[in-house]
């Protein structure tokens, strides 16, 4: 249930338009601006490509890795969400494929990358802490929680 809500925001929050006509008007060349790629942001190489969410599962034993007993309860993706991270820190995200950019920043300690999507308005948009990349596999710490998401590479 908590996945199903986790999921149903990230669908509200990169679908939902909070703007009057008006607001958009006198902020439209801002709103611009801001939602331009980022080329100073620590960016890593090894996200950048086509991602898929296959599912999520959770991390019952705390050690951020998803161990084969974790995987056997792997809950496939409600809906196909999608994720496309180009090197210049501009991308496609969620089955809108909303345009936008991302940062992957270093947190305060440790050399783990948390990944947020900004939107052309430059809303962000938190999706969690970077824990592992491999050739065909990107897993995601949920902010907050417990889960990690697995996305594959397209």
């Amino acid at each position: 249930m908590k996945q199903f809500l986790v999921y149903s925001l990230l669908f509200i929050a990169a679908c939902g338009n909070n703007n009057t006509a008006t607001e958009s008007q006198t902020n439209n060349s801002t709103a611009e601006k801001k939602a331009e790629p980022s080329t100073h942001s620590a960016q890593s190489d090894e996200i950048v490509g086509e991602w898929e969410m296959v599912g999520s599962v959770m991390d019952t034993n705390d050690n951020l890795q998803i161990d084969e007993a974790e995987r056997k309860n792997l809950k496939p993706a409600a809906f196909k969400d999608y994720m496309k991270l180009n090197n210049d820190g501009s991308g496609l995200f969620t089955v809108a494929k909303m345009e936008g950019r991302y940062e992957a920043t270093a947190k305060e300690s440790g050399d783990k990358k948390f990944l947020t999507w900004h939107d052309k308005a430059n809303g962000p948009h938190r999706i969690g802490t970077i824990i592992s990349v491999s050739k065909s596999e990107l897993h995601i710490k949920e902010p907050g929680g417990h889960g990690l998401f697995i996305w594959k590479r397209l």
